[in-house]
């Protein structure tokens, strides 16, 4: 029996060994198609980051670059309202060194008379971008002011010269101006006046046209000149 014992244990033992080395094989080439499958898709989820880093990148800097040309574009009263502090005894000064009316102050910076009124009695004070827009009209001249104010269609109005006269009367072209409402104000007629090349002022055909009754004035208030219209 002792002999039976030694002759078989041998074999036994490479038999397990044997079979151990095959079990080990086949965990370890399980194992292997588990980790290149999961590299393979490591490696295609990359790929996928890496073009969606790429599309980012462009979206981003074409952003960045309209943004550089937005703010290049902004006016340059837009920047100065930074710096720019609002004084109403600075908006009345300004307003009377030009010598126009608080409706015409309005229509340079976009509001209306009443505004501008309310501005300057402190009842409302302008925002931000409207202070950008009076700091830019302090820096322009009389001059100016009356291209800016002339009416948007004035060179249509504009009366022809035949033979060195116009081919309309100074109050047809007055009667013209104010129906339209092109230019309704006495500072508005008169740059409108002065854009057709005719010599002076307006001033004595409007009062001519009010003293016959071909129009109706209106006393502006706290401001120098009148408002016009059609009677």
């Amino acid at each position: 029996a002792k002999v039976v014992y030694s002759l078989h244990m041998p074999n036994i033992t490479n038999i397990l060994n044997e079979q151990i080395r095959r079990m080990a094989r086949r965990e370890i080439k399980s194992d292997g198609k588990i980790v290149r499958k999961a590299m393979a898709q490591y490696r295609r989820d990359i790929a996928a980051l890496k073009r969606d880093f790429a599309d980012l990148t462009r979206t981003v800097g074409s952003l960045q670059g309209q943004e550089k040309r937005r703010v290049a574009q902004q006016p340059a009263a837009d920047s100065q309202s930074e710096d720019v502090r609002f004084r109403a005894d600075g908006l009345i000064s300004q307003r009377k060194r030009l010598g126009i009316s608080a409706k015409d102050y309005g229509v340079l910076v976009g509001v209306t008379g009443q505004t501008i009124y309310d501005w300057e009695s402190g009842k409302s004070r302008p925002r931000k971008e409207q202070v950008g827009k009076l700091a830019a009209v302090r820096g322009i001249g009389k001059r100016e002011v009356s291209k800016r104010l002339a009416p948007a269609g004035a060179s249509e109005a504009q009366p022809r010269r035949q033979g060195g006269r116009f081919d309309q009367t100074a109050e047809e072209f007055v009667a013209a101006l104010v129906k339209s409402g092109k230019a309704t104000t006495s500072t508005q007629i008169n740059t409108a006046w002065k854009s057709t090349g005719r010599g002076g002022k307006a001033d004595n055909t409007l009062s001519r046209m009010y003293k016959t009754k071909k129009l109706i004035r209106t006393k502006l208030k706290d401001e120098r000149g009148s408002s016009y219209r059609v009677a």
